[in-house]
């Protein structure tokens, strides 16, 4: 740690939405920076070890929460009442810029976990020359069909309860069973890690889990329906490094989601992607009880991919 600089930050978005940054970064000078997008239910804060991590091996690491994420919005779980998901991928741009100017480095990584994944996905296709390489944690690749029924019933629930509202059928198809593979389960939580510790964690934190209004349930599945469009992934140069990653038990992507996600990437022209799935692992492999393999893996192919462009 006393090699680490800890920045925090607030910015204003266009829309006057204040942005809480995180920057972590070497002593020494940064071989590259990395971004990272949290979760649904989650917040930057989580990632803190991590990052250490990242920055004892050169490189400088931003994140920030996204809207309705973090306790700085009086309406949390809520990303904004219209236009939500592009407010998401502005927020995402300011962040980087802000840390570009910090830290001077202009080779980024992109980290998105779950949630996380598809956001950087969606910015990887609108600002493809800000990256230089992307890593997607616990993501899927999604069927189309269930997205346009859960539009349905989330327009539905719009209509009913307002975007602000929340509604425990949506969060109920949004999660699913989710934990019913771990059964008997200790927690409703036990599908995110091994680690009971880092279960209780999530648990205690009270930026944490749901629920999530009507609203960011529609400008999620808008967002998912935009990454995952037929010419969706040709947005994204094909000679990009994608690093896909996760665990074999993660019920939202698992080895099915996340070997379709690369299939499809591969499909659409992508010849430097590479996918790591670890055996027994749950959503949360940066908490699993192997992280620390996890986090080397992840940092030596950061590393490697810096070293050749």
């Amino acid at each position: 740690m006393s090699d680490v600089r800890q920045h925090q930050h607030v910015l204003l978005s266009h829309d006057g939405h204040a942005i809480h940054i995180r920057i972590w970064q070497p002593l020494e000078k940064s071989r590259g920076l990395l971004q990272i997008f949290h979760g649904l239910g989650e917040h930057a804060g989580r990632y803190e070890r991590f990052a250490t991590a990242a920055v004892n091996r050169g490189f400088a690491v931003c994140i920030h929460d996204h809207r309705g994420h973090g306790g700085h919005n009086e309406r949390q779980g809520h990303f904004a009442d219209r236009n939500g998901w592009n407010l998401l991928i502005t927020d995402a741009l300011l962040t980087l810029n802000f840390a570009l100017e910090h830290c001077s480095k202009k080779q980024v990584t992109l980290l998105g976990h779950s949630m996380g994944s598809y956001i950087a996905q969606s910015f990887a296709m609108r600002y493809p020359q800000a990256v230089s390489a992307l890593i997607l944690s616990a993501s899927t690749w999604p069927s189309r069909l269930q997205l346009r029924i859960a539009q349905i019933l989330a327009g539905s629930e719009i209509w009913r309860r307002g975007p602000r509202a929340f509604s425990p059928l949506l969060d109920k198809l949004g999660f699913g069973d989710f934990n019913k593979p771990f059964a008997p389960g200790r927690t409703e939580h036990d599908w995110l890690s091994r680690d009971e510790i880092e279960v209780d964690k999530y648990i205690a934190d009270p930026f944490c889990g749901g629920p999530y209004s009507c609203g960011l349930w529609r400008d999620l599945l808008a967002g998912l329906v935009g990454i995952s469009a037929t010419d969706a992934l040709g947005k994204i140069p094909a000679s990009l490094p994608i690093r896909i990653t996760g665990g074999q038990m993660d019920p939202v992507g698992g080895v099915r989601g996340m070997t379709r996600l690369a299939d499809q990437y591969q499909l659409s022209g992508h010849d430097q992607v590479s996918l790591e799935i670890y055996a027994q692992g749950r959503h949360e492999m940066l908490n699993e009880v192997n992280r620390d393999e996890v986090t080397a893996d992840i940092l030596e192919w950061m590393t490697t991919n810096c070293n050749q462009r």
